[in-house]
């Protein structure tokens, strides 16, 4: 009865810790992969190899995991490049310190706004982007073309989160 009760216990604190990003088990949450949606708000997922090359995918998903301590990531992009509406999808497993990142990038607090659950900057120099994270995930979506509001991308961000955990 005892064994039973110290091997549930252990196996508890082994589950928070992988799936909450908690402790050494962290480790082995940062080496899952991340499978990215067909879809995201409504937009296909480019898996053409020659649009993919053109916009750096694999490259920048490449360097973003080496960076970053071997840690799973994935860069994609939704939409077309003859529309008016691309984005691109940046997920990463670990924690991110998301108020520290939009502080670098020179944002004002005044560019800052948070639509959803996601944290978004817009300005009128920089491309609109959106991110969400937590202890497991951080994603960051970021819109392609001019003029996009972060009312379109804020729940990109949060769809991804969704579907990516």
């Amino acid at each position: 009865m005892t064994v039973g009760g110290v091997l549930l216990a252990l196996l508890v604190v082994a589950a928070v810790g992988y799936f909450g990003g908690l402790g050494p088990m962290s480790r082995l949450n940062t080496a899952r992969g991340i499978e990215p949606p067909a879809k995201l708000g409504g937009l296909d997922r480019v898996t053409d190899s020659e649009i993919r090359g053109q916009l750096k995918l694999d490259q920048t998903k490449e360097a973003l995991s080496r960076i970053n301590d071997g840690k799973q990531a994935t860069v994609e992009a939704y939409g077309n490049l003859d529309g008016n509406r691309l984005f691109v999808i940046i997920a990463l497993r670990g924690k991110v310190d998301i108020d520290k990142t939009i502080k670098d990038s020179g944002a004002s607090p005044e560019m800052v706004k948070v639509v959803g659950k996601s944290t978004c900057v817009e300005s009128n120099e920089l491309p609109t982007q959106c991110y969400r994270g937590s202890n497991t995930l951080t994603v960051i979506a970021q819109a392609a073309n001019d003029g996009v509001s972060v009312n379109d991308v804020g729940p990109l961000a949060d769809e991804a989160f969704a579907a990516m955990k």
